[in-house]
């Protein structure tokens, strides 16, 4: 038997904006397109769940293999890596995404509001005060593992760093899988694969769930409707950047729901 996952939750940010697009395009009878800022958003989401399902597929090939040289799977050690670099930089093209999504709504009805497209530097302006209150409280309510994926991923694309992974065995004798890069600017952490991105993620979607209740507050004075909230029923790798933040991240919502389900070989 493999497993597979079904989540059902109401904090979809592409699902909110379609909606108000919707309403939107019925109220003055016209039919715009969505913003590109949402499409691109959207196709990250995309990229970002299989670069993931690539990742954990390759992950769990070297955990069926031993920790000595002489059993290690070299091809997925080195597809390992290029997926672990391929995520930091969709991770950190996603954050970008909010921010852009964000100054699109705010340029269109709040025009010397100061929203950047670069997630960055939105996070400096609401830290420094420049930008509104109630989207400041929003902004800084994450816990910073951002920053974490911000300098990583420079490092990446401009400083020569390599991402190295490192293969040990736990007490028990079980394969653990940590991550660590090679410039050296701090101590050398180890960070276990999984867990990382899974913190990363359950703070990408506390993100969205605190925006969309602002966003609730700003659509009702910007446009005089909320738009409605779907329950999202997602499974497999649609849900996956969900499913990393609920079981690696250990993200809760009270209108959550995952299931495991069992499906045939």
């Amino acid at each position: 038997m493999n497993t597979d996952q079904i989540i059902q939750h109401y904090n979809d940010l592409s699902g909110y904006i379609s909606n108000w697009h919707m309403t939107m395009n019925r109220i003055h009878r016209v039919n715009n397109n969505l913003p590109q800022e949402i499409i691109s958003f959207v196709d990250n989401c995309y990229d970002l769940s299989l670069m993931l399902s690539y990742l954990d597929d390759n992950l769990i090939r070297l955990e069926n293999e031993t920790s000595t040289p002489e059993g290690l799977d070299h091809m997925a050690y080195a597809q390992t890596r290029c997926f672990l670099e391929v995520c930091y930089f969709l991770v950190r093209v996603l954050f970008d995404n909010i921010s852009g999504i964000i100054k699109y709504f705010y340029d269109k009805n709040e025009p010397n509001s100061g929203i950047p497209k670069n997630f960055n530097d939105l996070l400096k302006r609401a830290q420094s005060g420049k930008i509104p209150e109630d989207l400041t409280s929003v902004i800084t309510k994450i816990k910073f593992n951002f920053i974490k994926v911000k300098d990583r991923r420079d490092d990446i694309g401009h400083n020569y760093e390599s991402i190295l992974v490192f293969i040990d065995k736990d007490k028990n004798g079980k394969i653990t899988l940590e991550h660590f890069g090679t410039l050296g600017r701090s101590p050398k952490k180890y960070e276990d694969i999984r867990q990382f991105f899974g913190s990363v993620l359950c703070e990408y979607q506390e993100l969205i769930d605190n925006l969309l209740d602002l966003f609730d507050d700003k659509f009702m004075s910007w446009y005089k409707f909320r738009p409605y909230r779907n329950l999202c029923i997602l499974s497999g790798l649609s849900g996956n950047m969900l499913w990393w933040a609920c079981k690696y991240g250990k993200y809760t919502n009270k209108g959550l729901i995952v299931k495991e389900i069992d499906i045939p070989n």
